[in-house]
Formats: C-alpha cells, structure tokens, sequence
C-alpha cells in the first residue's frame, strides 16, 4: 500500500471523523487524513463548514437550557412554542 492510498479514505469515513470528533479528540493520524481529505474534496470541505455552523447555533441556542426531570411541564412548553 503506498503512502498516498494509506493517507486518504472514502468521503463516508471522512463525514464519520468529522462528527467523531465533536466528541472526542482524534489521534493525531487521524486529524492529518481529515485534513488531507478535506483539502482535497470541495463535498467534503462544504460538509465541514455546515455542521460547524450548525454547531454553534446549536450551542448557542440551546447552550442554556436547563434540563429537567419533568417531562411533562418540558413538553408543555414545546408545545406552546410551536
């Protein structure tokens, strides 16, 4: 296996990474074959930048919710805001 088929993988593995790593810190491999897949593939770029923004407007929008053991009075309040 060359260096070059063994430094890149399929988009899917790619998108995987990029959502595995919102949640835990990858090896240092791993964070270079995302960066090389990503310099090289405008899908997968554009994927990145998307659910980056959709992170933060998750963080920030949900950032301060408190959460609750009453589901009920929760879903009241769903319900209302729709």
């Amino acid at each position: 296996m060359n260096l070059m088929h063994a430094m890149m993988f399929s988009c899917v593995k790619a998108t995987e990474l990029m959502e595995l790593k919102e949640w835990v810190p990858l090896s240092l491999t791993k964070k270079i074959q995302l960066k090389t897949h990503v310099a090289m593939c405008s899908g997968c770029r554009n994927y990145m930048k998307q659910t980056k923004l959709i992170n933060e407007l998750l963080n920030k929008n949900f950032s301060s919710v408190a959460v609750t053991e009453n589901t009920t009075e929760l879903e009241a309040s769903i319900i209302n805001k729709l």
